[in-house]
């Protein structure tokens, strides 16, 4: 099952602001009393879907210096976005149409750690991009609300009711309100 969660950019925003909104966005959700700290990584290698190399971790200066979301060339930008507390994460990709040759937009892509946290966290990374990059919120793929919705919507139809004091636990909740989904992913988290 592909579990993409995407956003159109119509503008470029610094990374360190995306992170920041994302945070704000996922304790919204989630409706939690403190969100446990983000880590940016750039330049990670994978072999047959295992980690082979840490690659280097992105301090705040420097995401500050970043912009997603401006026109590229050629490739992808490539980063993945850790909660270090819990051992979950997911991938971004951002694409250029232009470059790709489909198209003249940008794209934000999440690919989350096939966990409640990872899913919760790619949700709230999509979303936050879209209000930021003035774009479109796209979830085509996990389908939490049928039709088509403003972020600022999701937030809201979808926010947990309850406030809670353990992350995992909220992200865990989050997940299983939608029971099309039949209760995957499976686990909680990576630990």
């Amino acid at each position: 099952m592909s579990v993409d969660l995407e956003a159109t950019m119509e503008k470029a925003v610094a990374l360190a602001d995306f992170i920041d909104a994302a945070r704000e966005v996922v304790s919204v959700m989630l409706n939690v009393s403190a969100m446990p700290a983000l880590a940016v990584f750039a330049d990670r290698e994978y072999q047959q879907g295992q980690r082979v190399g840490q690659g280097r971790q992105v301090e705040a200066a420097e995401q500050a210096d970043i912009m997603i979301g401006v026109p590229l060339t050629e490739g992808a930008v490539h980063f993945e976005i850790d909660v270090p507390e819990t051992g979950d994460g997911a991938w971004l990709m951002v694409i250029d149409g232009a470059a790709e040759g489909w198209g003249s937009g940008r794209e934000a892509v999440f690919s989350p750690y096939r966990t409640c946290v990872g899913v919760t966290l790619a949700a709230g990374l999509a979303l936050a991009t879209a209000q930021l990059a003035e774009g479109r919120y796209i979830d085509e793929q996990i389908g939490m609300l049928r039709g088509r919705h403003e972020p600022a919507q999701v937030i809201s139809r979808t926010r947990l009711p309850g406030r809670g004091d353990d992350f995992a636990i909220q992200c865990e909740k989050y997940v299983r309100q939608f029971s099309h989904l039949n209760g995957w992913p499976e686990d909680r988290s990576m630990r």
